[in-house]
């Protein structure tokens, strides 16, 4: 397996910086703004959940040399069939956040943690290129921590 550029270095940490932006808005300024902080914040985790998916496609259909030998029919359809569950589970987040944003937001946190799960057992049996999964936990940690400081920033502004 190659190892990850360091432009995919540098991109993957760049993608946080519109949802660090808005918890930060959220968390700091008034909350006459949460609202449209919040529905902004719910459509960039789908977007990204949909990237995290994307990345399992983009592997699969991957010259066959990125992919590990043995059984690469097998992962490669794996990969296909799981790569759009991100996607999807994002687009409930979005759709629910329609509705009411912190289940939107809810839905969004436990995406996130699945990705997770997922993706390292992935690594495990070494599907991902070397690096993958440090830079992962770092990029899915840090938008977890995002999501929950919105949504503890949002529970703490309802009325009792």
């Amino acid at each position: 397996m190659k190892r990850l550029p360091l432009l995919a270095i540098v991109t993957a940490l760049a993608s946080l910086l519109p949802l660090v932006g808005c918890t930060c808005a959220i968390l700091f300024l008034t909350p006459d703004h949460t609202p449209r902080l919040l529905t902004a914040a719910v459509g960039y985790g789908a977007v990204m959940l949909s990237f995290l998916g994307a990345v399992h496609w983009g592997l699969a259909l991957e010259q066959p040399d990125i992919i590990p030998a043995g059984g690469t029919q097998r992962l490669s359809n794996l990969r296909l069939a799981m790569g759009g569950a991100p996607a999807c589970i994002g687009w409930v987040g979005l759709c629910a956040a329609t509705v009411h944003e912190l289940i939107g937001l809810l839905i969004l946190i436990v995406g996130f943690a699945a990705t997770a799960v997922v993706e390292r057992m992935a690594w495990q049996r070494g599907a991902m290129p070397r690096g993958y999964m440090t830079l992962q936990w770092f990029v899915i940690c840090l938008a977890e921590l995002c999501f929950l400081a919105i949504l503890a920033a949002c529970m703490g502004m309802r009325p009792h």
